[in-house]
């Protein structure tokens, strides 16, 4: 997109290094999560109204509650993906994923995962994501480029009472949580007898080269400086993708990155930031270096698949474009001689396993998102400090309602693999409204990170000094 024993010298199994890509990682991880902070296994948020699971404290017998009769998910933790998890009698939540593969309004493949209990978010990025990426790169014959134009999603129970959820997203830009919280909805339905699907049509295109006509349309009178600069940009491009080895690389980068038009006034190309959705106009230096990514092998499916220095560049271009603009509406008293220069080459910035001194691209930050970029120097682990973040922010509020949302900030921020150092930086409580959290904890969430930051390593030092 993280309890006071929180040195990575007391846990002789874990690397701070280590990727977290597999089931089985991800258990160990969650599992950590339970045992060190006593949290509850099941986000409040998916699970409301599953049978909760309690000690008493007098005899340490493990009770059943009730809550509100609907069933959750399988956390992560508990998942086996060698049980079949087919009850007469559900305790979670199961449904059935029917997925297919359309390439120019054909169907290139289909299948069904039957009996998943994972929330379809979790089960999208564990497994059905790389099943999709798979089938396309076996079934395309080499050569032929496609992108994922749209996703269709339909949520169904066979009820006649109840209606489909139907949505489409652009791109694989699924709302998962959304369908989430249906799935939970329909739990009593599950219970009853009823069937739970889910259907998911991944629409993809076929890319094929600008003809001349295409790219030379327009108006031809009057052409603006700024009409003529584009079309300078165009054909140096056109040149450029004519000499290279990979055109086909150069048509599939620039038909994912063009802009779709109004309300965008970004273009030619810009990226859609997956988070926020918000739009960032690409330059010839940027589309450059995503298609040297991938003639490198790079996978560059969707938007969400531009890579993290990118981005970095983007978001530096956008704050510095935004002081700019400040400064002139301020009467000159932020001059832009005083604003840091943007210096930008064609060379990739580098990655893993690179010396940070061959590195000939430099993209300083702006004023605005250096000022936030301070090591919080967190003890411990990420992941875990984001579990204690959040525990302490429902330690602060006696509302069970308020407590969920907290549980929901923290699922969502371990979901999107983000850390409270990225959260603290961005200051983008929006990201939390839209993935359904409510205003004021969001906002709450994202700003109290540094004072909590404070008060952990304070904490910490006392520790190590008793």
């Amino acid at each position: 997109m993280t309890t006071s024993p929180f040195s990575s010298q007391t846990d002789p199994e874990y690397d701070a290094t280590q990727q977290y890509d597999t089931p089985s990682d991800i258990q160990s991880v969650e599992a950590r999560w339970i045992a060190a902070l006593e949290t509850p296994s099941v986000p409040d948020y998916v699970a409301a109204g599953r049978a909760v699971r309690h000690h008493t404290a007098d005899d340490g017998q493990e009770a059943t509650a009730l809550d509100t009769g609907k069933l959750g998910f399988l956390p992560l933790a508990e998942w086996d993906e060698h049980n079949s998890y087919d009850e007469d009698v559900p305790s979670r939540l199961r449904y059935s994923i029917e997925w297919k593969v359309v390439v120019n309004n054909k169907t290139l493949s289909k299948d069904t995962e039957q009996d998943v209990v994972l929330a379809p978010s979790a089960y999208w990025r564990l497994y059905l994501r790389a099943k999709v990426d798979k089938l396309l790169s076996r079934k395309l014959p080499h050569g032929r480029h496609v992108k994922c134009d749209d996703t269709s999603v339909v949520a169904s129970v066979n009820d006649r009472s109840e209606r489909d959820l139907t949505k489409r997203f652009d791109d694989m830009d699924v709302d998962w949580l959304l369908v989430d919280r249906q799935l939970v909805r329909w739990g009593g339905l599950l219970r009853s007898g009823k069937k739970l699907r889910v259907d998911l049509s991944f629409n993809y295109v076929e890319l094929a080269p600008p003809s001349a006509a295409a790219r030379n349309r327009g108006n031809k009178r009057g052409s603006s400086a700024t009409q003529s600069m584009l079309a300078d940009q165009a054909s140096q491009l056109d040149a450029e993708q004519e000499t290279s080895a990979s055109a086909s690389v150069w048509r599939e980068v620039y038909a994912l990155m063009r802009c779709p038009g109004p309300p965008c006034n970004r273009g030619p190309h810009c990226w859609r930031d997956p988070l926020g959705k918000k739009h960032y106009k690409l330059q010839t230096h940027h589309l450059k270096a995503l298609i040297q990514l991938v003639e490198e092998g790079h996978v560059l499916h969707t938007h969400s698949d531009v890579p993290e220095d990118i981005r970095e560049q983007l978001y530096a271009e956008e704050d510095q474009r935004r002081d700019r603009q400040a400064a002139g509406r301020g009467g000159g008293s932020m001059s832009r001689a005083s604003l840091p220069p943007i210096t930008i080459t064609n060379v990739l910035p580098p990655h893993s396993g690179q010396s940070p001194s061959t590195s000939t691209s430099s993209v300083p930050s702006s004023m605005e998102r250096a000022s936030r970029r301070i090591d919080l120097d967190i003890p411990g682990p990420r992941d875990l400090a984001v579990v204690a973040y959040s525990q302490w922010q429902q330690s602060n509020v006696a509302d069970e309602a308020q407590k969920t949302e907290y549980q929901k900030a923290r699922d969502i921020t371990l979901l999107e693999m983000l850390d409270l150092e990225q959260l603290h930086e961005d200051q983008d409580y929006d990201f939390f409204i839209q993935n359904g959290v409510k205003r004021g904890v969001a906002r709450r969430y994202v700003r109290d990170i540094g004072r909590w930051a404070e008060l952990h390593k304070s904490t910490c030092n006392r520790e190590q000094e008793s």
